[in-house]
């Protein structure tokens, strides 16, 4: 993907070679061209990497003299034709005209409110010279990343934190909070990332900057979105069709060609189904990529989950005859190497620790491969896929579902031991005690002392039980897209270090709309997803459509930790030897490496996860100090 970046000089100096040091940060990275405008106080750049067909053409940034504006923008618009007519575009000039070229337009027609006529994936940045004011802004729901930093003197942004990284006011210190929030598992604070002062433009945001002033907002929000009653179900699964393939022909508007994942799950299957479809209509085929255990899955996994998602994605090959499924078992890339692929492409820790390996197997071999972009499904469970809750029901309904006894067990007991109210609070405390994060997290507790970290946790609002009730229909979607800017911001990083776009047809804006506005017993049905299980029927395999066991990612985790002992040894030594035991509890962690290395097979899988969170920080902080005398010493 393309990549943005620039500096705005609020005390009024000159951009001088601010631009051109963001710029050398970057370079490494995939791109065709690059350029650079400067305009007295303010200057942005450009790293422009041919996404579409049209991006060719692209050429940015630009300076418009009878608008006095300085113009930077990188994405993909998949409402060209709606813009097309709203400028009254020529028809001739359609084809080619760059998306780059298309935000320009609906910026100088509409102004800031432009935000609410693009679809796609974009960012952007205006400079007006006159007002002396900057206004950035970035999609609504898909995987862009777009860092700042800003203090009275100076804003700069890039979508990449190595260009940030290069400029000397930005410095690379680790901020403690986030660290802590790795290791207990608390969620929230996504604008913040993993060093202090540099935040992320979230999904749905703008920013408008002066000298004066700065002020970030909220353009679009999903928890707006209305339930539509009185539609069948018939009606509301051909609509989300409808939308879905539409959202996947989007998605195909690529440069290079195009790839997807694959898991034996529900979301990435329909998501490739579909795009099947599209392309064996013009004769094309589907490259998809599947993790896969090289080792015995772990015998803890539970009755329902399988580990081999070759199950599930071998009936699906067999039924599209143009989808080529290719197997990855990573077996180049242990856990630990994988963690630090991970802070390369991501710049930071991140949580699922235990996945790092194989996600960066699979991009780094789309992209070694020749592919341009790789489709998704990562947010159907928000949206297409959600199963739908019963805990919502009103009562004779769930009556009629559950008879009488799972009526008092829901919505009696429920509330009363996993809501919100004092009973609940009361309980809880008994049964998980003061630190209910103590038991998946390897945190030490004098470095939570430090951070006053219980009292933050509970004023947050946050429960770290993991045992929450939500009354609400749309309540736990809604919860589940809460999280997901994160894991929009890692896709845009992932992108701009391979040269890749990640697209996902499951979290396009319309796609979420629709899907939220489904009266939630709709997806209750015989079983749970019922919405997508009835959408899918005569596309899906039927032991693929009606299946209801779950895969579980990194199955034999604990295997390919064990099979690595001797690095994991050494790295784990380095950390008792470091100070790391100011962050970590390196007893709890030495002990639970120990009992791993007895008996790998029988380990449990979510402990080997939690146990690899802390190895991730601690491989960021050596980083960070390694770079620091680095720097020191060229200084």
């Amino acid at each position: 993907m393309s990549a943005i970046f620039g500096v705005f000089y609020r005390d009024g100096r000159l951009v001088e070679h601010a631009l051109e040091a963001m710029y050398s940060g970057m370079a490494q990275l995939p791109h065709e061209r690059h350029g650079f405008v400067k305009r007295g106080c303010c200057g942005f750049g450009h790293m422009l990497t041919f996404n579409t067909p049209e991006a060719v053409g692209e050429s940015m940034p630009k300076y418009i003299p009878e608008a006095k504006l300085l113009f930077v923008a990188e994405g993909r618009i998949d409402n060209r034709n709606e813009l097309f007519e709203a400028f009254g575009t020529p028809g001739g000039e359609r084809a080619a005209m760059p998306d780059g070229d298309l935000i320009l337009a609906a910026y100088l027609k509409w102004g800031e409110a432009c935000v609410g006529h693009l679809e796609g994936k974009w960012s952007f940045a205006a400079f007006h010279e006159e007002s002396q004011k900057l206004f950035v802004a970035r999609d609504k729901w898909d995987y862009s990343c777009l860092n700042y930093y800003a203090d009275d003197k100076v804003i700069a942004f890039s979508t990449s934190l190595k260009g940030l990284f290069s400029l000397p006011f930005v410095r690379r210190e680790i901020d403690e909070e986030m660290i802590a929030r790795l290791l207990v598992v608390w969620p929230g604070a996504n604008e913040k990332t993993t060093f202090r002062g540099v935040l992320r433009l979230l999904p749905s945001w703008q920013l408008c900057a002066t000298r004066e002033n700065l002020v970030a907002k909220r353009y679009w929000n999903y928890h707006d979105i209305p339930v539509r009653e009185g539609r069948t179900l018939e009606e509301c699964s051909g609509e989300l069709l409808e939308c879905m393939e539409k959202a996947v022909a989007a998605r195909l508007r690529s440069y290079r060609p195009v790839a997807a994942t694959l898991s034996g799950g529900m979301d990435s299957s329909t998501v490739c189904v579909l795009a099947a479809e599209q392309l064996a209509r013009v004769g094309g085929r589907l490259r998809t990529y599947t993790h896969v255990p090289r080792f015995t899955p772990s015998a803890s996994l539970k009755e329902r989950q399988f580990g081999d998602e070759r199950l599930f994605v071998e009936p699906i090959a067999r039924k599209w005859g143009n989808i080529d499924p290719t197997y990855l078992d990573s077996r180049g890339l242990s856990p630990l190497e994988g963690l630090r692929e991970a802070l390369r492409l991501f710049g930071e820790p991140f949580h699922a620790a235990g996945n790092a390996y194989w996600i960066a197997d699979v991009f780094k071999t789309a992209a070694r491969e020749g592919y341009g972009t790789v489709l998704m499904g990562e947010f159907g469970n928000a949206t297409t896929s959600w199963t739908g809750s019963e805990d919502a029901l009103p009562p004779l309904k769930l009556m009629r579902r559950r008879g009488m006894w799972g009526l008092v067990k829901k919505k009696i007991f429920k509330p009363l031991l996993w809501g919100d109210g004092p009973t609940a609070r009361l309980y809880k405390r008994a049964k998980y005690g003061a630190r209910p994060w103590a038991e998946h997290s390897f945190s030490a507790l004098e470095f939570e002392k430090k951070l006053d970290l219980a009292r933050r946790i509970r004023l947050s609002g946050f429960d770290p039980t993991f045992k929450r009730l939500f009354p609400g229909p749309k309540g736990q979607p809604l919860t589940i897209l809460d999280v997901g800017p994160l894991r929009l911001c890692y896709g845009g990083a992932i992108g701009c270090e391979t040269g890749l776009e990640l697209r996902d047809p499951t979290g396009d804006p319309r796609v979420i709309e629709r899907a939220l506005s489904i009266p939630d017993e709709l997806f209750l049905g015989p079983m749970n997803k019922w919405v997508l299980r009835t959408m899918m029927k005569g596309k899906l395999p039927d032991e693929v459509r009606l299946n209801l066991r779950k895969g579980k990612q990194s199955s034999d985790l604990s295997a390919r930790m064990y099979d690595d002992r001797a690095e994991m040894d050494r790295v784990l030594a380095e950390m008792e030897a470091s100070g790391f035991d100011s962050v970590a509890d390196i007893p709890r962690i030495r002990n639970s490496w120990e009992k791993l290395k007895a008996d790998p097979d029988h380990f449990p899988l979510e402990e080997a996860f939690h146990l690899f969170r802390p190895f991730a920080a601690y491989l960021l902080q050596k980083e960070v100090a390694a770079a620091g005398q680095g720097a020191g010493a060229k200084e």
